[in-house]
Protein backbone atom coordinates (compact mmCIF):
# COMPACT_ATOMS: atom_id res chain seq x y z
CA UNK A 1 0.00 0.00 0.00
CA UNK A 2 1.23 3.81 -1.00
CA UNK A 3 1.80 6.04 1.76
CA UNK A 4 1.85 8.94 -1.01
CA UNK A 5 4.94 10.31 0.36
CA UNK A 6 7.14 11.45 -2.50
CA UNK A 7 10.32 8.85 -3.30
CA UNK A 8 13.51 9.58 -2.47
CA UNK A 9 16.96 8.63 -2.57
CA UNK A 10 17.90 5.50 -0.85
CA UNK A 11 20.97 4.41 0.19
CA UNK A 12 21.91 1.44 -1.50
CA UNK A 13 26.28 1.66 -1.63
CA UNK A 14 28.49 0.59 1.04
CA UNK A 15 32.40 0.46 1.32
CA UNK A 16 32.45 -2.45 -1.37
CA UNK A 17 29.96 -1.11 -3.85
CA UNK A 18 31.68 2.47 -3.54
CA UNK A 19 35.27 1.62 -4.43
CA UNK A 20 33.36 -0.28 -7.17
CA UNK A 21 32.33 2.89 -8.33
CA UNK A 22 35.33 5.16 -7.86
CA UNK A 23 37.40 2.31 -9.58
CA UNK A 24 35.24 1.96 -12.36
CA UNK A 25 34.62 6.12 -12.76
CA UNK A 26 38.05 5.78 -13.19
CA UNK A 27 39.39 3.17 -15.20
CA UNK A 28 38.04 4.16 -18.85
CA UNK A 29 39.67 4.84 -21.82
CA UNK A 30 42.29 6.56 -20.65
CA UNK A 31 44.74 4.45 -19.41
CA UNK A 32 44.95 2.59 -23.39
CA UNK A 33 45.45 5.81 -25.21
CA UNK A 34 47.26 7.93 -22.86
CA UNK A 35 50.18 6.08 -22.27
CA UNK A 36 51.34 6.81 -25.94
CA UNK A 37 50.64 10.40 -25.26
CA UNK A 38 52.88 10.60 -21.88
CA UNK A 39 55.79 8.86 -23.81
CA UNK A 40 55.39 11.14 -26.98
CA UNK A 41 55.52 14.05 -24.43
CA UNK A 42 58.81 13.32 -22.25
CA UNK A 43 60.66 9.73 -24.14
CA UNK A 44 61.67 8.15 -21.07
CA UNK A 45 60.29 5.67 -18.67
CA UNK A 46 61.04 7.08 -16.04
CA UNK A 47 59.42 10.93 -16.62
CA UNK A 48 56.35 8.80 -17.85
CA UNK A 49 56.40 7.64 -14.23
CA UNK A 50 56.94 10.62 -12.45
CA UNK A 51 53.87 12.24 -14.62
CA UNK A 52 51.52 9.47 -14.01
CA UNK A 53 53.06 9.24 -10.50
CA UNK A 54 52.28 12.94 -9.65
CA UNK A 55 48.67 12.69 -11.41
CA UNK A 56 47.96 10.03 -9.10
CA UNK A 57 49.49 12.09 -5.89
CA UNK A 58 47.26 14.96 -7.02
CA UNK A 59 43.96 12.85 -7.33
CA UNK A 60 44.64 11.56 -4.14
CA UNK A 61 45.23 14.38 -2.63
CA UNK A 62 41.87 15.70 -4.16
CA UNK A 63 40.45 12.77 -3.31
CA UNK A 64 41.49 13.05 0.64
CA UNK A 65 40.38 16.99 0.45
CA UNK A 66 36.77 16.50 -1.01
CA UNK A 67 36.17 13.54 1.08
CA UNK A 68 36.00 15.88 4.45
CA UNK A 69 33.10 18.02 3.46
CA UNK A 70 31.62 14.95 1.02
CA UNK A 71 31.30 12.90 4.64
CA UNK A 72 29.62 16.03 6.31
CA UNK A 73 27.52 17.05 3.54
CA UNK A 74 26.23 13.68 2.05
CA UNK A 75 23.43 15.87 -0.20
CA UNK A 76 22.05 15.10 -3.92
CA UNK A 77 25.21 16.37 -6.49
CA UNK A 78 28.04 15.64 -4.18
CA UNK A 79 30.36 18.83 -5.53
CA UNK A 80 27.26 20.43 -5.67
CA UNK A 81 25.71 20.50 -2.20
CA UNK A 82 29.19 21.07 -1.09
CA UNK A 83 29.82 23.94 -3.28
CA UNK A 84 25.94 25.80 -2.06
CA UNK A 85 26.69 25.47 1.43
CA UNK A 86 30.44 26.90 1.34
CA UNK A 87 29.87 29.74 -1.52
CA UNK A 88 26.27 30.14 -2.41
CA UNK A 89 24.06 28.83 -4.95
CA UNK A 90 25.89 30.40 -7.69
CA UNK A 91 28.74 28.74 -7.32
CA UNK A 92 26.25 25.09 -7.03
CA UNK A 93 24.43 26.49 -10.23
CA UNK A 94 27.59 27.11 -12.31
CA UNK A 95 29.01 24.03 -11.41
CA UNK A 96 25.84 22.08 -12.67
CA UNK A 97 25.50 24.34 -15.47
CA UNK A 98 28.63 23.50 -16.72
CA UNK A 99 28.13 19.76 -15.75
CA UNK A 100 25.26 19.79 -17.29
CA UNK A 101 25.65 21.16 -20.44
CA UNK A 102 28.97 19.98 -21.51
CA UNK A 103 30.88 17.92 -19.12
CA UNK A 104 28.45 14.86 -18.43
CA UNK A 105 26.98 14.97 -22.22
CA UNK A 106 29.91 15.07 -23.80
CA UNK A 107 31.89 12.47 -21.57
CA UNK A 108 28.68 10.10 -21.74
CA UNK A 109 28.97 10.75 -25.62
CA UNK A 110 32.80 9.91 -25.76
CA UNK A 111 32.55 6.98 -23.80
CA UNK A 112 29.74 5.60 -25.85
CA UNK A 113 31.84 6.69 -29.39
CA UNK A 114 34.45 4.92 -28.51
CA UNK A 115 33.00 1.68 -27.34
CA UNK A 116 30.88 1.90 -30.59
CA UNK A 117 33.94 2.09 -32.65
CA UNK A 118 34.90 -0.86 -31.47
CA UNK A 119 32.13 -2.63 -31.52
CA UNK A 120 31.61 -2.16 -35.59
CA UNK A 121 34.50 -4.36 -36.26
CA UNK A 122 32.09 -7.17 -35.09
CA UNK A 123 28.82 -6.06 -35.40
CA UNK A 124 27.67 -4.88 -39.14
CA UNK A 125 26.36 -1.68 -37.74
CA UNK A 126 27.50 1.92 -38.28
CA UNK A 127 29.41 3.30 -35.59
CA UNK A 128 26.90 6.54 -35.28
CA UNK A 129 23.85 3.59 -34.80
CA UNK A 130 25.96 1.82 -32.44
CA UNK A 131 26.51 4.96 -30.56
CA UNK A 132 23.00 5.24 -29.97
CA UNK A 133 22.60 2.11 -28.85
CA UNK A 134 24.91 2.09 -26.87
CA UNK A 135 23.66 5.56 -25.05
CA UNK A 136 19.88 4.16 -24.62
CA UNK A 137 21.20 1.15 -23.41
CA UNK A 138 23.23 3.23 -20.27
CA UNK A 139 20.09 5.34 -20.15
CA UNK A 140 17.84 2.28 -20.04
CA UNK A 141 19.60 0.44 -17.40
CA UNK A 142 20.02 3.79 -15.15
CA UNK A 143 16.58 4.13 -14.97
CA UNK A 144 15.91 0.84 -13.79
CA UNK A 145 17.28 2.05 -10.11
CA UNK A 146 20.67 2.86 -8.68
CA UNK A 147 21.32 -0.88 -7.18
CA UNK A 148 20.52 -2.48 -10.77
CA UNK A 149 23.13 -0.30 -12.12
CA UNK A 150 25.52 -0.08 -9.81
CA UNK A 151 25.30 -4.37 -9.37
CA UNK A 152 25.88 -3.90 -13.62
CA UNK A 153 28.56 -1.01 -13.07
CA UNK A 154 30.65 -3.48 -10.47
CA UNK A 155 30.57 -6.78 -12.46
CA UNK A 156 31.85 -5.04 -15.82
CA UNK A 157 34.77 -2.98 -13.17
CA UNK A 158 35.49 -6.61 -12.18
CA UNK A 159 35.97 -8.07 -14.95
CA UNK A 160 38.18 -5.36 -16.56
CA UNK A 161 40.29 -4.62 -13.86
CA UNK A 162 41.08 -7.95 -13.36
CA UNK A 163 41.98 -8.47 -17.60
CA UNK A 164 43.69 -5.55 -17.75
CA UNK A 165 45.84 -6.44 -14.72
CA UNK A 166 46.51 -9.73 -16.12
CA UNK A 167 47.43 -8.17 -19.31
CA UNK A 168 50.27 -5.78 -17.71
CA UNK A 169 51.76 -8.95 -16.05
CA UNK A 170 52.10 -11.07 -18.81
CA UNK A 171 53.63 -7.96 -20.61
CA UNK A 172 55.86 -7.85 -18.01
CA UNK A 173 56.87 -11.07 -18.01
CA UNK A 174 58.35 -11.11 -22.16
CA UNK A 175 61.19 -10.65 -23.12
CA UNK A 176 61.70 -6.38 -23.33
CA UNK A 177 61.35 -4.80 -26.48
CA UNK A 178 65.00 -3.32 -28.15
CA UNK A 179 64.79 0.45 -27.85
CA UNK A 180 66.62 2.22 -30.65
CA UNK A 181 69.92 4.13 -29.54
CA UNK A 182 68.40 7.46 -30.26
CA UNK A 183 69.42 10.95 -28.38
CA UNK A 184 66.53 12.08 -26.25
CA UNK A 185 65.21 15.18 -26.03
CA UNK A 186 65.52 17.71 -22.73
CA UNK A 187 62.13 18.21 -21.02
CA UNK A 188 60.81 21.33 -19.41
CA UNK A 189 58.52 21.61 -16.43
CA UNK A 190 55.77 23.53 -18.59
CA UNK A 191 56.15 20.26 -20.71
CA UNK A 192 55.64 17.80 -17.80
CA UNK A 193 52.92 19.48 -16.20
CA UNK A 194 50.89 19.87 -19.87
CA UNK A 195 51.66 15.87 -19.70
CA UNK A 196 49.91 15.60 -16.89
CA UNK A 197 46.28 16.78 -18.43
CA UNK A 198 46.16 13.36 -20.17
CA UNK A 199 47.02 11.51 -17.05
CA UNK A 200 44.39 13.39 -15.19
CA UNK A 201 41.86 12.50 -17.90
CA UNK A 202 43.00 8.95 -17.36
CA UNK A 203 42.41 8.93 -13.63
CA UNK A 204 39.56 11.06 -13.85
CA UNK A 205 36.00 9.90 -11.93
CA UNK A 206 36.93 9.86 -8.07
CA UNK A 207 34.88 12.26 -7.61
CA UNK A 208 32.11 10.32 -8.61
CA UNK A 209 30.84 9.11 -5.57
CA UNK A 210 30.58 12.01 -3.75
CA UNK A 211 27.93 12.57 -6.93
CA UNK A 212 25.72 9.81 -5.24
CA UNK A 213 26.70 11.14 -1.48
CA UNK A 214 22.89 10.79 -0.78
CA UNK A 215 22.33 6.89 -2.10
CA UNK A 216 25.18 6.13 0.11
CA UNK A 217 24.97 4.35 3.45
CA UNK A 218 26.85 5.80 6.45
CA UNK A 219 28.51 8.03 4.13
CA UNK A 220 30.51 9.31 6.85
CA UNK A 221 32.30 6.21 7.03
CA UNK A 222 31.74 4.93 3.71
CA UNK A 223 33.01 7.90 1.16
CA UNK A 224 36.41 8.42 2.73
CA UNK A 225 37.30 4.66 2.72
CA UNK A 226 35.96 3.92 -1.01
CA UNK A 227 37.27 7.23 -2.23
CA UNK A 228 40.72 6.62 -1.09
CA UNK A 229 41.19 2.80 -1.60
CA UNK A 230 39.40 3.28 -5.49
CA UNK A 231 42.21 6.02 -5.91
CA UNK A 232 45.11 3.68 -4.38
CA UNK A 233 43.47 0.53 -6.52
CA UNK A 234 43.64 2.35 -9.70
CA UNK A 235 46.85 3.91 -8.70
CA UNK A 236 49.05 0.65 -8.57
CA UNK A 237 46.89 -0.79 -11.54
CA UNK A 238 48.01 2.37 -13.54
CA UNK A 239 51.68 2.20 -12.96
CA UNK A 240 51.81 -1.39 -13.31
CA UNK A 241 50.07 -0.99 -17.00
CA UNK A 242 52.52 1.96 -18.09
CA UNK A 243 55.20 0.13 -16.61
CA UNK A 244 54.22 -2.92 -19.09
CA UNK A 245 53.62 -0.69 -22.24
CA UNK A 246 57.04 0.76 -22.27
CA UNK A 247 58.64 -2.83 -21.38
CA UNK A 248 56.37 -4.84 -24.26
CA UNK A 249 56.92 -2.23 -27.00
CA UNK A 250 59.89 0.08 -26.51
CA UNK A 251 58.86 3.75 -25.34
CA UNK A 252 59.91 4.93 -28.61
CA UNK A 253 57.39 2.79 -30.24
CA UNK A 254 55.04 3.28 -27.95
CA UNK A 255 55.01 7.35 -28.41
CA UNK A 256 54.32 6.76 -32.56
CA UNK A 257 51.76 4.53 -31.61
CA UNK A 258 48.41 5.74 -32.88
CA UNK A 259 46.76 2.24 -31.23
CA UNK A 260 48.99 1.38 -28.37
CA UNK A 261 46.16 -1.15 -26.98
CA UNK A 262 45.92 -3.36 -30.37
CA UNK A 263 49.95 -3.25 -30.35
CA UNK A 264 50.24 -4.14 -27.17
CA UNK A 265 47.71 -6.96 -27.60
CA UNK A 266 49.75 -8.16 -30.89
CA UNK A 267 52.77 -8.36 -28.87
CA UNK A 268 51.19 -10.80 -26.71
CA UNK A 269 48.84 -13.54 -28.77
CA UNK A 270 49.30 -11.97 -32.35
CA UNK A 271 46.00 -11.49 -34.09
CA UNK A 272 43.81 -13.20 -31.05
CA UNK A 273 45.69 -10.56 -28.94
CA UNK A 274 45.10 -7.55 -30.43
CA UNK A 275 41.64 -8.00 -31.04
CA UNK A 276 41.25 -8.97 -27.30
CA UNK A 277 42.85 -6.04 -26.19
CA UNK A 278 40.25 -4.18 -28.50
CA UNK A 279 37.16 -5.56 -26.70
CA UNK A 280 39.05 -5.24 -23.77
CA UNK A 281 39.11 -1.11 -24.59
CA UNK A 282 35.18 -1.51 -25.65
CA UNK A 283 34.21 -2.92 -22.20
CA UNK A 284 35.84 -0.50 -20.14
CA UNK A 285 34.61 2.56 -22.10
CA UNK A 286 30.83 0.56 -22.01
CA UNK A 287 31.54 0.82 -17.97
CA UNK A 288 32.97 4.78 -18.03
CA UNK A 289 29.67 5.48 -20.00
CA UNK A 290 27.33 3.60 -17.81
CA UNK A 291 28.55 5.04 -14.53
CA UNK A 292 29.54 8.46 -16.19
CA UNK A 293 25.53 8.59 -16.88
CA UNK A 294 24.62 7.25 -13.21
CA UNK A 295 26.72 9.76 -11.18
CA UNK A 296 26.45 12.69 -13.95
CA UNK A 297 22.70 12.57 -13.45
CA UNK A 298 23.01 13.18 -9.86
CA UNK A 299 24.56 16.12 -10.67
CA UNK A 300 22.12 17.16 -13.46
CA UNK A 301 19.21 16.75 -10.57
CA UNK A 302 21.19 19.22 -8.54
CA UNK A 303 20.97 22.01 -10.91
CA UNK A 304 17.24 21.74 -10.49
CA UNK A 305 17.42 23.01 -6.40
CA UNK A 306 19.48 25.74 -7.87
CA UNK A 307 17.11 27.10 -10.32
CA UNK A 308 12.92 26.78 -9.76
CA UNK A 309 12.44 26.88 -13.46
CA UNK A 310 14.66 23.44 -13.72
CA UNK A 311 12.63 22.14 -11.03
CA UNK A 312 11.81 19.29 -13.01
CA UNK A 313 14.99 17.99 -13.16
CA UNK A 314 15.43 17.12 -9.19
CA UNK A 315 12.33 15.59 -9.12
CA UNK A 316 12.22 11.69 -8.79
CA UNK A 317 10.59 8.56 -10.38
CA UNK A 318 9.24 5.87 -7.95
CA UNK A 319 12.31 4.41 -8.57
CA UNK A 320 14.46 7.14 -6.59
CA UNK A 321 16.23 7.63 -10.35
CA UNK A 322 16.20 11.46 -11.70
CA UNK A 323 14.24 10.61 -14.70
CA UNK A 324 14.03 14.11 -16.11
CA UNK A 325 17.34 14.54 -15.61
CA UNK A 326 18.55 10.75 -17.27
CA UNK A 327 16.57 12.10 -20.24
CA UNK A 328 17.66 15.20 -20.91
CA UNK A 329 21.52 14.18 -20.52
CA UNK A 330 21.16 11.35 -22.55
CA UNK A 331 19.55 13.31 -25.24
CA UNK A 332 22.31 15.91 -25.23
CA UNK A 333 25.13 12.91 -25.46
CA UNK A 334 23.06 11.64 -28.53
CA UNK A 335 22.96 15.14 -30.12
CA UNK A 336 26.83 15.88 -29.32
CA UNK A 337 27.87 12.04 -30.70
CA UNK A 338 25.45 13.26 -34.12
CA UNK A 339 28.02 15.98 -34.42
CA UNK A 340 31.09 15.10 -32.89
CA UNK A 341 31.83 17.72 -30.39
CA UNK A 342 33.74 15.49 -27.66
CA UNK A 343 36.72 15.20 -30.46
CA UNK A 344 38.83 16.98 -27.20
CA UNK A 345 37.27 15.55 -24.53
CA UNK A 346 40.11 15.01 -22.28
CA UNK A 347 41.23 18.60 -22.71
CA UNK A 348 37.59 20.27 -22.37
CA UNK A 349 37.04 17.83 -19.18
CA UNK A 350 40.14 18.59 -17.28
CA UNK A 351 40.12 22.21 -17.80
CA UNK A 352 36.45 22.62 -17.31
CA UNK A 353 35.98 20.06 -14.13
CA UNK A 354 39.12 20.98 -12.06
CA UNK A 355 38.31 24.38 -11.03
CA UNK A 356 35.69 23.17 -9.32
CA UNK A 357 37.36 20.81 -8.16
CA UNK A 358 39.80 22.79 -6.26
CA UNK A 359 36.49 25.27 -5.01
CA UNK A 360 35.28 21.98 -3.26
CA UNK A 361 38.85 21.62 -1.84
CA UNK A 362 38.66 25.23 -0.68
CA UNK A 363 35.51 24.56 0.57
CA UNK A 364 36.74 22.29 3.36
CA UNK A 365 38.57 25.04 4.61
CA UNK A 366 36.20 27.25 4.38
CA UNK A 367 33.65 25.45 6.00
CA UNK A 368 35.96 24.62 8.79
CA UNK A 369 36.56 28.27 9.38
CA UNK A 370 33.13 29.02 9.09
CA UNK A 371 31.09 26.56 10.78
CA UNK A 372 33.59 24.66 13.40
CA UNK A 373 30.38 22.38 15.53
CA UNK A 374 29.55 20.98 11.55
CA UNK A 375 29.94 16.93 12.25
CA UNK A 376 32.66 15.80 10.33
CA UNK A 377 32.62 12.04 10.41
CA UNK A 378 36.57 12.63 8.23
CA UNK A 379 38.68 15.39 8.58
CA UNK A 380 41.49 15.65 5.89
CA UNK A 381 45.28 14.74 7.32
CA UNK A 382 47.81 17.45 7.47
CA UNK A 383 44.96 19.75 6.38
CA UNK A 384 45.46 22.65 5.90
CA UNK A 385 48.91 22.00 3.76
CA UNK A 386 47.58 18.70 2.46
CA UNK A 387 44.44 21.04 0.57
CA UNK A 388 47.05 23.97 -0.34
CA UNK A 389 49.19 21.73 -1.80
CA UNK A 390 46.10 20.57 -4.35
CA UNK A 391 45.35 24.08 -5.01
CA UNK A 392 48.88 25.03 -5.91
CA UNK A 393 49.47 22.17 -8.25
CA UNK A 394 46.47 22.16 -9.98
CA UNK A 395 46.60 26.28 -10.32
CA UNK A 396 50.39 25.29 -11.39
CA UNK A 397 48.55 22.52 -13.43
CA UNK A 398 46.45 24.79 -15.24
CA UNK A 399 48.41 27.30 -15.89
CA UNK A 400 50.37 25.18 -17.82
CA UNK A 401 48.19 24.17 -19.72
CA UNK A 402 46.36 27.37 -20.89
CA UNK A 403 49.82 28.51 -21.95
CA UNK A 404 50.02 25.69 -24.15
CA UNK A 405 46.29 25.36 -25.21
CA UNK A 406 44.33 28.85 -24.82
CA UNK A 407 41.39 27.61 -27.13
CA UNK A 408 39.50 25.05 -25.04
CA UNK A 409 40.69 26.80 -21.52
CA UNK A 410 39.01 29.89 -22.91
CA UNK A 411 36.06 27.54 -24.52
CA UNK A 412 35.44 26.25 -20.49
CA UNK A 413 35.62 29.77 -19.08
CA UNK A 414 33.19 30.81 -21.57
CA UNK A 415 30.87 27.96 -20.52
CA UNK A 416 31.13 28.70 -16.99
CA UNK A 417 30.43 32.32 -17.78
CA UNK A 418 27.64 32.02 -19.39
CA UNK A 419 26.37 29.67 -16.28
CA UNK A 420 26.98 32.60 -13.80
CA UNK A 421 24.98 34.66 -16.37
CA UNK A 422 22.50 32.43 -16.68
CA UNK A 423 21.91 31.61 -12.95
CA UNK A 424 20.74 35.61 -12.76
CA UNK A 425 17.67 35.32 -15.37
CA UNK A 426 15.45 33.01 -13.62
CA UNK A 427 15.64 35.44 -10.48
CA UNK A 428 15.53 38.47 -12.01
CA UNK A 429 18.76 39.63 -9.40
CA UNK A 430 21.78 38.30 -7.93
Amino acid sequence: MSTGAPPTERRVLGVFDGTLVTVGAMVGSGIFATPSLVARAVHRLDLALLVWGAGAGLSLLGAFALAEPGAALPGRGGLSAILRRAFGARASFAFGWTMTLVLVPSSVAFFAGVTAQHLAAVIPWSAPTLTSLVIAAVAAVNLLGLQPAARLQSLVTLVRVAALAAVAVAALVLPAAPAPAAPVAAVSWTALLAAMVPVLWAYDGWIDLTSLAAEVRAPGRTIPRALIAGVAIVTALYLLVVVAFHRALSTATLAAAEAPAALLGARLAGATGARALVALVALSTFGGCLIGLVSGTRVVAALGDDAPPLRALSRLDRRGVPAAATALTAGLALAYARVELFGKMAEVFVVGAWPFYALGAWAALRLRRREPDLARPYRTPGSPWTVWAFLAVTAAMLASFARESPRPTLLSLAVVALGMIAYRAPRGGP
